[in-house]
């Protein structure tokens, strides 16, 4: 009974941790979000207002990107079961990065027309914070996923032994 209750109280206590620390995470996307919201509709130019947009849609796709690849280790690691979930989420999540690029390219050339010719010396800020902004994300992400499709696999293999 209490090794019992102390692999419970660990799981909880392992709970709880993540928890917070998702809470704490979802607050600070919020505020960076909230705040280029803000900045949007403060805006004097239409390059402020291009400015805050990018900024907006930066950190949407980050927090996209890295909570894509968090589910996909949350399913190999946590759950430690194999599902083609898994693999799916890898395929979704190589979509979603063209997606986010050719959404990317349409968006900088509308910007490019819309921005006020004396700020046209910044576009190309404009252009790198758009296109580098999650990209970050996406690399790092890349590299872990082949270790977490291996890793995928062998609960797969290991899975298929017990039964």
């Amino acid at each position: 009974m209490n090794m019992k209750s102390t692999k419970l109280s660990q799981l909880f206590v392992g709970n709880v941790a993540t928890l917070i620390f998702l809470l704490i995470l979802a607050a600070i996307v919020t505020c960076l979000m909230v705040g280029d919201v803000n900045g949007m509709q403060s805006a004097t130019t239409n390059y402020d207002y291009y400015l805050n947009a990018i900024n907006l849609i930066d950190n949407i796709a980050r927090t996209y990107f890295f909570s894509c690849f968090l589910l996909m280790a949350y399913l190999v690691y946590i759950k430690k079961q194999y599902s083609k979930w898994g693999v799916r989420l890898f395929y979704f999540i190589g979509a979603s990065v063209l997606i986010y690029y050719a959404f990317a390219g349409a968006y900088i050339d509308y910007v490019f027309k819309h921005v006020e010719p004396e700020f046209i010396d910044k576009y190309q800020r404009l252009v790198h914070h758009l296109y580098a902004g999650p990209l970050c994300y996406i690399i790092i992400g890349y590299f872990f996923t082949p270790r977490m499709l291996k890793d995928a696999q062998k609960l797969q293999e290991e899975q298929e032994l017990t039964i």
